[in-house]
Parts: structure tokens; C-alpha cells; sequence
């Protein structure tokens, strides 16, 4: 499966040759595919994500992944106010 990720802020040190933090990952469609495998692919630790966004709808890392969603991973130390406002969805 493609998905186009996102990186935000400190996180886009993981992947400097995306462009504005930009990039697409491939990854085996096989079985169930949720967020923190995305996660894990970039080499990044569940506790380097705070906020993620998966087709622009605040989600958890349990949620569930499928081949052209677009999943944008944001720091601790990045504020939005959706962090405050908005339920994360885990499906």
C-alpha cells in the first residue's frame, strides 16, 4: 500500500529528502495496518507523535490505515487547537 505522509515540524529531520516534509511510504498490504505501524516504518518512537491526522481527521495510532490515505504525524511540541477540541478517532 502508498500512503502520502506528512511530518511536522522536529519531526521532519527523520526524512530530510521529503520536500516541506512531504513523501510518500510503501508499505506490505497484508493484514491489519494501523497508524503506529506508520510510525514505526519512519523510525520514529509512539511517544516522538503526539498529534496525528489521518485523511484530515484527528486520529489515534490505533486507527486503522488503507493504500492512499494520508497520514500527517505532528511532535509534542507542536500546539493545534484540534489537540484540545477534537475526539480522536481510532477506526
Amino acid at each position: 500500500m502508498q500512503l502520502t505522509i506528512k511530518l511536522g515540524s522536529t519531526l521532519r529531520r527523520v526524512r530530510p529528502d521529503w520536500a516541506g516534509g512531504e513523501g510518500f511510504l510503501e508499505l506490505p498490504s497484508e493484514g491489519r495496518v494501523i497508524i503506529d505501524d506508520v510510525i514505526l516504518a519512519l523510525d520514529l518512537a509512539p511517544e516522538d507523535v503526539n498529534l496525528i491526522y489521518r485523511n484530515h481527521r484527528l486520529v489515534s495510532a490505533t486507527a486503522k490505515v488503507q493504500d492512499g490515505d494520508r497520514v500527517a504525524l505532528f511532535p509534542p511540541n507542536f500546539i493545534h487547537f484540534s489537540q484540545f477540541y477534537l475526539k480522536r478517532g481510532a477506526d
